[in-house]
């Protein structure tokens, strides 16, 4: 599993960065990756692993600076046990909590999580 910008992804993909989402996606497999995360700026969070590929569009945008926060909240949900396509759900909600706060090192508590999630929409499969 690799998390990845667009830039990064149509490089490793061998496609350019204004190619299709499921362009991209193929690409990446072809490329030997299993599964991945690949965010754009303003733009959905596609991922894709063995169950499909699928997209989130972020209610607000989540800029590269929140990148740390999706990919570790990603990494822990899938440690609980859920699947990449809800994983990713919490990985979202907290990027949005870190670009919105101030802090260099976001604090947030629990109901200010769910809050967040709560407004992260369920991913949708790519046509």
């Amino acid at each position: 599993l690799a998390f990845m910008d667009r830039r990064e992804a149509g490089a490793l993909a061998a496609v350019g960065v204004d190619a299709a989402e499921q362009d991209i996606i193929d690409g990446l497999r072809r490329a030997g990756l299993n599964g991945g995360v690949v965010t754009a700026d303003d733009g959905p969070v596609l991922g894709f692993d063995a169950a499909g590929t699928f997209s989130i569009l972020p209610p607000k945008k989540v800029v590269d600076g929140a990148a740390d926060a999706l990919a570790g909240a990603t990494v822990a949900a899938l440690l609980r046990g859920l699947t990449l396509r809800a994983a990713l759900r919490d990985g979202v909600a907290a990027a949005m909590l870190a670009i919105e706060s101030a802090e260099l090192m976001p604090v947030f508590t629990a109901a200010d999580f769910a809050d967040a999630l709560a407004v992260v929409p369920e991913a949708r499969d790519l046509a």
